[in-house]
């Protein structure tokens, strides 16, 4: 460990002082994730709703819907293993504020950790859940080793009728990552509709992963019955040469608000890249969309209000 850490000089030649810390910070974590794996008694996930739970009956003309990565609770520090447990309640506390100010429906996390000892040894879904009066989540784990135990989330008001997690194939030296959905009845004059709303993250390091991914995630989700609503960190620009979100939304037949729109940023600075995305099924259309200035992680929100395309009169 030493040795890591006092090799900051050569960290500085080789990636430029601006970086360095981070792929130390990298090259850490990724040491301390080598060790015994925790044993589980679901392959993975959690799925449950706490009471209260509004019932699916409600009518709304429009679904609220949130994505945030949250950065494992370190808000903007470089690593949560530098951030300690009583910042990182704070730090989630925020997060809670800002989905009890906006109230969303369904809100779609990623870098969301069960208990783990690089960020407080807590669960921070569960936490946020309580906190902003969000009863049912959908947690995957997609990375589970001693000291971290992560993946995306979903929360929702409403309880929903089926929920998947799914790991994508291993990504080493990259953290694995993956998916979750949850599937919702909503009611829309006289129509029930089916509603499948996804949570996932790509890989940031290699374009061929997440080549591999986008294959991985239309492969289960061309088998989705009705409207689609796909929320998440991408790690890609629709301007990209090879623009794995462009991709994403082609193969399953998704549309996104403004996809050039450089004032759409969600990584670091809202004018800066757009990472984080909503992409949702023709059968729906937005009815407003943003990116958020909370400033609770090193991405910010993105919020969308989507409306059903074919009400019946």
């Amino acid at each position: 460990m030493n040795r890591i850490l006092d090799s900051s000089g050569i960290a500085d030649q080789v990636f430029g002082k601006r970086l360095a810390p981070v792929y130390l910070a990298m090259a850490i974590a990724a040491l301390l994730s080598i060790g015994p794996k925790i044993a589980f008694a679901e392959p993975g996930v959690v799925s449950v709703c706490e009471p209260p739970v509004m019932s699916n009956a409600r009518q709304t003309e429009v679904i609220k819907v949130l994505s945030l990565n949250i950065s494992h609770g370190r808000n903007t520090a470089l690593n949560q293993l530098f951030v300690g447990e009583d910042r990182v309640y704070q730090n989630l506390d925020k997060i809670a504020l800002l989905l009890n100010r906006v109230n969303p429906d369904v809100v779609a996390l990623q870098e969301a950790d069960a208990a783990s000892r690089w960020s407080g040894n807590f669960d921070h879904v569960n936490y946020v859940s309580q906190q902003s009066d969000l009863p049912c989540r959908v947690h995957g784990l997609h990375s589970q080793t001693w000291i971290s135990n992560y993946g995306t989330a979903l929360l929702s008001r409403d309880r929903p009728t089926e929920s998947t997690s799914v790991k994508f194939s291993p990504s080493w030296p990259s953290k694995q990552k993956g998916f979750v959905t949850a599937t919702f009845e909503w009611p829309v004059g006289r129509q029930r509709i089916s509603i499948t709303v996804v949570s996932v993250h790509f890989d940031f390091l290699r374009a061929r992963v997440r080549d591999q991914q986008v294959n991985e995630l239309v492969e289960h989700l061309a088998r989705v019955e009705g409207s689609l609503v796909l929320m998440g960190d991408l790690n890609s620009q629709w301007g990209d040469d090879k623009s794995h979100v462009r991709t994403l939304a082609d193969k399953l037949e998704l549309h996104a608000f403004s996809p050039e729109d450089e004032a759409l940023g969600s990584y670091k600075s809202r004018s800066g890249k757009r990472f984080d995305w909503i992409l949702i099924s023709h059968d729906l259309e937005f009815r407003d969309y943003r990116t958020l200035p909370d400033v609770v992680a090193d991405h910010f929100a993105v919020y969308a209000e989507i409306a059903y395309r074919k009400r019946q009169e």
